[in-house]
């Protein structure tokens, strides 16, 4: 049985299916099993999930999930077939039918800083969702209560703004949040 401690290697898609339950992502050929997230992380994601989901209903289109694995073409010269990453949320307007396998991304992935740094997220993550072809990330700072707007651009993401008030979204037009409402819920 595999531990939460272990270096487990997935080089192939069976190799993925065939990992125990849980949440994981395949980083360059390594297993990661993700913890769960501490309480003020899962308030921030919900009330975020409660606001995107009701700007979407009021649209008429679109789909806010969580949990989901997000596929992206490996980096070059790793020797593996599979990477992926579960975002804490994700808006597509198209309903998800499981996955998001490489060439269907999701219109906008969401990550929520645990940590006041987000090393992972503002490299490794962006590199990820930028070869997913994922064109919009948002990185929701809880600390500073603002989300920083990545625009995908001939393929690499360039920040287009870092918002502390309404949020509207480039990939999906008429998308608009209002992030004090996020905050209030939240905190």
């Amino acid at each position: 049985m595999i531990t939460a401690s272990e270096d487990v290697m997935i080089l192939t898609r069976a190799e993925f299916q065939r990992l125990p339950e849980g949440f994981w992502e395949v980083v360059d050929g390594r297993a990661i099993l993700l913890p769960a997230p501490e309480y003020e992380h899962q308030e921030v994601a919900g009330a975020l999930f409660l606001e995107l989901s009701r700007a979407l209903k009021a649209l008429g289109r679109g789909h806010v999930v969580c949990t989901v694995n997000v596929f992206a073409p490996v980096r070059p010269r790793v020797h593996a077939e599979i990477q992926n990453r579960i975002p804490d949320l994700v808006v597509s307007l198209h309903r998800p039918k499981g996955n998001f396998e490489i060439g269907q991304p999701p219109e906008l992935v969401v990550e929520i800083l645990s940590t006041p740094r987000g090393n992972v997220e503002r490299s490794e993550k962006l590199d990820d969702y930028a070869r997913a072809r994922v064109p919009e990330y948002w990185i929701v700072d809880p600390f500073h209560r603002a989300v920083e707007v990545y625009l995908l651009n001939n393929g690499d993401y360039v920040l287009s703004a870092t918002v502390a008030g309404a949020l509207r979204s480039a990939a999906i037009p008429g998308l608009e949040i209002d992030l004090g409402a996020v905050w209030q819920t939240a905190c």
